[in-house]
């Protein structure tokens, strides 16, 4: 079960409820807005009944700061990395569309230690529409590069690390990407933000990000289902490809 920090007002109780929101089952615990007794009573409270009840991975306000309160008792923002990989072809078309960088020009390159489902689903989907493709990874890159080129008649270069790719889609943090160019998207950073589309996460008065991912988890919302509405991501870590 996926925990949920939510704020309560004045007069509403702070105990922890079980509430549905989108098929999941979640382990509503509530806090109090501000600096006093009563508020670090409530974080307090929070993260040891979310502990009790064996919580780790937790859906937190939006706006949210305290995170250490609950760190300290194994609790951590939903992991949101698995819900970005299924979504790293629109993640890349998106970033596409606001750079104005045409699919048909573009060079994308994927990054991992190895391939994964998510990997292979994501160069399958860029495939379709991208003119050259990248597989820089050490393990099941020579395998994903025949079956490329067989079903899309597309020929993806497996490599060390990228070369004079537009994006660079990186998939796991120890993927070699020290000598990239181009706009790079670590998959699991924080400095990356994804703005998805829809209004069931909007309404649950959560980070919408980590509802998606806790439905992704728990297979209440699937692959093709996510959209990427907006991306921002660290822009000092962008290094100019000379086309």
């Amino acid at each position: 079960m996926f925990g949920l920090v939510e704020w309560r007002g004045a007069g509403e109780r702070c105990g922890a409820r079980e509430k549905r929101l989108g098929g999941v089952r979640f382990l509503a615990a509530g806090i109090r807005h501000g600096d006093g007794l009563r508020a670090a009573w409530s974080l307090r409270t929070a993260a040891r009944t979310l502990e009790w009840y064996g919580v780790t991975q937790t859906v937190f306000p939006r706006g949210f700061s305290a995170y250490e309160r609950f760190a300290a008792r194994g609790i951590v923002p939903v992991d949101v990395r698995p819900l970005r990989e299924a979504a790293a072809a629109a993640i890349a078309r998106r970033v596409m569309a606001q750079q104005e960088i045409a699919p048909r020009r573009a060079t994308v390159a994927l990054c991992a230690l190895r391939v994964t489902r998510a990997y292979a689903a994501a160069a399958e989907t860029l495939a379709a529409d991208t003119r050259y493709l990248q597989l820089c990874t050490a393990q099941g890159g020579w395998e994903l590069s025949q079956t490329l080129r067989s079903r899309f008649g597309v020929a993806a270069p497996v490599l060390r690390v990228p070369e004079g790719a537009d994006i660079v889609l990186c998939f796991d943090d120890a993927a070699e990407i020290s000598a990239a160019r181009g706009i790079v998207l670590p998959l699991g950073a924080a400095s990356l933000r994804v703005t998805y589309g829809g209004e069931r996460a909007e309404k649950c008065g959560g980070e919408p990000e980590q509802f998606l991912a806790a439905w992704y988890a728990s297979l209440a919302l699937r692959a093709e289902e996510i959209c990427v509405k907006r991306v921002a991501w660290d822009q000092s870590a962008n290094i100019g490809v000379e086309r």
